[in-house]
């Protein structure tokens, strides 16, 4: 079974998943939590720009030191987890701890 991990500001490639946090522009920024797919990458007077196909149907670039996104790679199950089992723990995450990338662990009542 696969796993989604949200990367804050990672590294950006052609084809990678991101989900928008904040994006700074004043006309039409894009609303944080929509996802996208990256298209093409470039560097603009010393700034990478990553040219996205958002889900809503906008082309706005993130731009690296500017914007904050979260980078999805699909991860297995077995990786996250190989001594754990899914009984002995209980991951806890709000929406804050998503977008800080933060994961709780809370032991189970027995």
């Amino acid at each position: 079974m696969k796993k989604r991990k949200l990367i804050k500001n990672g590294p950006l490639e052609k084809g990678d998943i991101v989900i928008c946090v904040k994006m700074v522009d004043d006309f039409s920024p894009i609303p944080s939590g929509m996802q996208g797919t990256v298209k093409n990458v470039s560097e603009v007077f010393g700034q990478k720009q990553y040219y996205i196909n958002w889900k809503n149907g906008s082309k706005l670039a993130l731009i690296d030191g500017v914007d904050q996104w979260r980078k999805v790679e699909e991860i297995d199950d077995d990786e996250e987890s190989e001594n754990i089992n899914e009984h002995q723990i209980l991951l806890v995450r709000t929406k804050s701890d998503i977008l800080n990338n933060n994961i709780f662990i809370k032991k189970p009542r027995l």
